[in-house]
């Protein structure tokens, strides 16, 4: 199975963030607490941890990419190393992407 990984809140007030450059490459693995990226918010760089172990399937954004909202995909992940070669030509289209919820 595949996971798709959006950009995450690194803080409660967070709504968008700047993926200041990535630390993995496709297909590497990594390990729970492994450091996957650099996310910059307005106030601070902060480093985004693996929760879990896997493969980088696919890098959705280049590093560098600034005023990315929060849930947006930004990489795929697997479990097993194997399936990362189906992932290769994978394109992410936006339609693909569940609208964030209203926030009230």
């Amino acid at each position: 199975y595949h996971i798709v990984v959006g950009l995450p809140a690194l803080s409660p007030t967070m709504e968008t963030g700047n993926l200041a450059e990535w630390y993995v490459q496709e297909g590497d693995s990594f390990s729970a607490g492994d450091v996957l990226a650099k996310i910059e918010t307005d106030k601070a760089s902060i480093d985004f941890e693996a929760q879990d172990d896997g493969n980088v399937a696919k890098l959705l954004l280049d590093g560098g990419i600034e005023d990315i909202a929060v849930g947006t995909p930004i990489m795929i992940t697997v479990e097993e190393a194997e399936d990362v070669a189906a992932f290769k030509d994978y394109v992410h289209t936006a339609a693909e992407t569940p609208e964030p919820a209203p926030v009230e």
